[in-house]
């Protein structure tokens, strides 16, 4: 216990319930279709608890859930050849990576349902890598810290969600042309490490405009009669955009510009979670790269921070990224912004999409024991190391600094006291100390395994083919030029191998399926910053990563499938919770739960907000999985239409605590003018724990 709660502390002060419902969706039999290619797309509902759980990204203890202003989705692409009927799965889903929990979890539900037609090896499942949804599910140890334990109702949420995504889209497999475009979109990223970045050889970096990756790639999918029925595209960038004192579930600035696209294709009047024209915004080798355009300045002095340590004076607390949020003081506005640039380009680039990919559909995937693995450099055998965690890991990053006294770029052997702390723990053996050089180790987590694992050591890795597409679908946050290095290896193998044309393009799409922290350069890893500090399994992990991608490669070009490798384990079932439970709700005194706490006004004009307050039963009770908190309601004739509810752009649910929620809209200029009001449902714990469901309705009101 003692340990455990010394772990708290290093992580907590270093930065790295029950009753729930859930709507699953139905199979039906598809069509089978005679055509060049064959498409279904599917969208649906993922986010978990909305109040009292840790956020996931910050690993900020404090950053506690308090409500959703937009909903997380997962949105799952189905991409089949008519004339081998074999198919690959993408999903892209707003989560902060793919996790070996959570897809385990969601390869048993398509399993019992679909038997092997979706499995580990054709399926792949990419986090958009939000910092701005509930935590808890991950299975490792070393995850669970900040948030106070293992999430079985989030993990569960999640992967029902991507689950009714992928059963969605197969239900409509139709008939498709697929069309890929690509272009250049500035403004939206920066390198948050150039320091690290700069230490890539010179000749390298020349072949390069930016020290960041500036392309989108996109592919659009048309039905039969040439109508868009949804598109994917990748582009890197951290989506941080809402910051660490955010505490409303966001799927930030991917999630936000999903929302606005969809908006565009599916009509206002469609409420979110509805859409039938799906479009995502998946990410790639984003492990520099910050949406914080303008550079780290210390908030104190106006000044830019220290070029090396990301600094100001000596300490990090008061260096800050600053992006767009930091014109207005608002990361709400900071998301808009960003995921508005996004969808100026996707639509740019759906328009101008006529280069049609052929070819056919294939995909290997392996397991690798990545702390065991061993590979081939010039003729001498490279080992990998027992995971571990540098000191600059502890210092966090520019978009959102860690605690005590850990800097970036720290190489020395560490102070006295975290010393003493880290000998408390697990004393790193000598080999990992020697294998891990020059990172001085905080954490040794590859020796960490009470009460289970604190990080992976076996590892999924997968390579789909989409015709002349490649994508690498990578377990963890590679930097731009690990990611440049990946996609120029794979692509030089393909080409060579017959598999793929010069005009291939090789994609990096990731954090998906496992996640292993970061991926830097042997050259970014010596500097030590943030990234190289948590690049886990030492200095040659990229080195291992390109050799394992290549065996995948020359394992699709010979046409023989890989060992699937050593079994994941799975601590799920013995994983820890430290989260209170709720024991009951109590209203106020003389209220009842769905009663108006702070009712609405008479009147309002458009660009106004409405306000309104109900008794309500803490949002943990039930996870309204493709439901709502909340609705506007507007009358038409005698009846109530729904016209929003808690995952638009608009709206927010808010929980105060003491059984009390809030709801606020913001009125659209577009909003027609009537009589509305909001309607609020929620559920309540009587003593002895059963839940019951609860509804209000604000008074009538009329917008102008």
């Amino acid at each position: 216990m003692l340990k455990m709660w010394v772990y708290a502390l290093l992580l907590i002060t270093a930065q790295l319930h029950r009753n729930t419902v859930f709507g699953a969706v139905s199979p039906r039999a598809t069509d089978e279709y005679n055509a060049s290619s064959k498409v279904g797309i599917g969208i649906a509902d993922v986010t978990g608890t909305a109040a009292g759980v840790n956020m996931m990204g910050y690993a900020m203890p404090g950053q506690i859930a308090e409500g959703i202003h937009i909903r997380q989705r997962s949105r799952a692409f189905i991409i089949i050849d008519p004339s081998t009927n074999k198919r690959v799965v993408f999903v892209s889903v707003d989560i902060n990576m793919g996790t070996t929990a959570v897809r385990t979890a969601t390869l048993k539900k398509l399993n019992a349902t679909f038997g092997n037609l979706y499995n580990e090896e054709n399926v792949a499942i990419s986090g958009t890598h939000t910092h701005a949804g509930p935590a808890g599910f991950l299975q490792y140890a070393l995850y669970q810290i900040t948030s106070f334990g293992y999430v079985k109702e989030n993990t569960e949420a999640i992967s029902t969600g991507i689950f009714n995504s992928i059963v969605k889209a197969h239900n409509s497999i139709q008939p498709a042309s697929i069309y890929v475009s690509s272009g250049e979109l500035l403004d939206v990223n920066v390198n948050r490490s150039p320091f690290s970045y700069e230490n890539n050889p010179k000749e390298e970096r020349s072949e390069y405009t930016y020290d960041v990756d500036k392309e989108m790639i996109l592919l659009k999918f048309t039905n039969a009669n040439g109508d868009v029925i949804g598109s994917l595209n990748w582009f890197p960038v951290h989506p941080v955009s809402m910051m660490n004192n955010n505490t409303l579930i966001s799927g930030d600035n991917k999630g936000a510009a999903s929302y606005f696209l969809e908006r565009e294709y599916n009509g206002n009047g469609t409420l979110t979670g509805e859409e039938t024209i799906v479009h995502a915004f998946s990410n790639s080798n984003l492990g520099d790269s910050s949406p914080n355009i303008f550079g780290p300045y210390c908030a104190d002095t106006g000044n830019p921070c220290d070029y090396k340590t990301s600094t100001c004076n000596g300490k990090k607390d008061n260096c800050w990224g600053r992006g767009y949020g930091y014109l207005t003081g608002d990361d709400i506005y900071a998301t808009k912004i960003i995921a508005e640039l996004h969808v100026t380009k996707a639509k740019e680039l759906i328009s101008s999409a006529t280069t049609l990919v052929n070819g056919s559909i294939d995909y290997r995937y392996t397991r690798i024991d990545m702390q065991n693995y061993k590979f081939t450099r010039n003729g001498t055998e490279v080992s990998l190391c027992k995971a571990a965690l540098g000191y600059s890991m502890a210092a966090g990053t520019t978009d959102g600094p860690g605690g005590f006294n850990f800097i970036q770029g720290d190489n020395g052997t560490g102070n006295p006291f975290w010393n003493l702390v880290r000998r408390i723990i697990k004393e790193p053996a000598k080999e990992t100390i020697e294998c891990q050089r020059p990172k001085p180790i905080v954490l040794a987590t590859g020796e960490m395994t009470s009460p289970y694992d604190f990080t992976p050591s076996i590892v999924d890795t997968q390579l789909l083919k989409i015709g002349n597409i490649i994508i690498c679908v990578v377990p963890g946050e590679f930097t731009t030029m690990s990611g440049r290095r990946l996609k120029k290896t794979i692509k030089k193998v393909l080409v060579e191998r017959g598999v793929i044309d010069d005009g291939g393009i090789v994609i990096v799409s990731g954090p998906s399926n496992t996640y292993t922290h970061y991926i830097t350069t042997p050259e970014e890893y010596i500097v030590q910053r943030y990234e190289g500090a948590s690049t886990i399994y030492g200095p040659n992990t990229l080195d291992a990563y390109l050799q394992i991608y290549q065996d995948l490669a020359n394992s699709m070009a010979d046409n023989i499938t890989l060992p699937k490798g050593p079994a994941t384990p799975d601590f799920t079932d013995k994983a820890l919770n430290f989260i209170l439970p709720i024991i009951v709700d109590i209203p106020p005194l003389f209220k009842k739960f769905g009663d108006i706490w702070k009712d609405v006004k008479a009147n309002y004009t458009k660009g106004e907000t409405v306000e309104v307050e109900f008794v309500g039963g803490h949002p943990k009770n039930v996870i309204q999985l493709e439901g709502s908190f909340l609705y506007v309601q507007r009358l038409e004739g005698e009846k109530w239409i729904n016209v929003k509810n808690d995952g638009d752009w608009t709206t927010k649910f808010k929980w105060l605590g003491h059984s009390i929620v809030r709801i606020i809209w913001e009125i659209d200029n577009d909003t027609i003018a009537g009589t509305y009001r909001i309607f609020y449902q929620g559920y309540h714990k009587l003593l002895g724990g059963t839940i019951e469901s609860e509804s209000g309705t604000s008074s009538n009101f009329t917008v102008s």
